[in-house]
């Protein structure tokens, strides 16, 4: 439900909201345990009242997939997302799969790198399903060059593996 609601006093805004965090109220459990306290304006000890909170990262994963999603899976925000590029290699290019993957690592990039012997479309639409921000494909089709595909785009670039590594730093 949302939109607006009367009350009493005014309007509330009704909107979704997803919860990742929690506050736990202590009281003076721990406190009193531990003696540790605090003096009031009388010159009394007293205990200390405490809280504490916490943020689940499981819920915090589960949220971005709800809020980043489209029909073809997850889009990572780049600043979370576990990979920064999903490289996928394709039949006949193993060798200069590897020089790129090694060159990517070198560079401090975090890699996902599909080297399973499965059909491109099957590569394509799992890359698309697990949402690291941005795909390379190196295959016999691209050459020297390296494909570049961002995951919230639906063009793709050919170009070089420095450039890559530049667009990526």
């Amino acid at each position: 439900m949302e939109g607006n609601l009367e009350d009493q006093q005014g309007k509330y805004e009704v909107f979704r909201a997803a919860e990742v965090g929690n506050i736990f109220p202590l009281g003076t459990k721990f406190t009193k345990a531990f003696n540790y306290t605090y003096t009031d304006e009388q010159g009394t000890e007293q205990p200390i009242y405490m809280g504490c909170y916490g943020i689940g990262t499981s819920r915090v994963m589960g949220v971005l997939v709800e809020k980043f999603h489209d029909d073809r899976g997850i889009i990572w925000p780049e600043a979370v997302a576990p990979f920064q590029v999903h490289l996928i290699s394709l039949p006949g290019v193993e060798e200069r799969a590897r020089e790129v993957y090694d060159h990517l690592q070198n560079a401090g990039i975090e890699v996902l790198w599909d080297d399973r012997e499965e059909a491109a479309g099957v590569k394509f639409a799992d890359a698309d399903l697990i949402g690291v921000p941005v795909r390379l494909v190196v295959s016999q089709k691209t050459g020297d060059q390296i494909e570049w595909k961002k995951r919230t785009e639906t063009s793709t670039d050919l170009i070089s593996l420095d450039e890559v590594t530049s667009r990526l730093s």
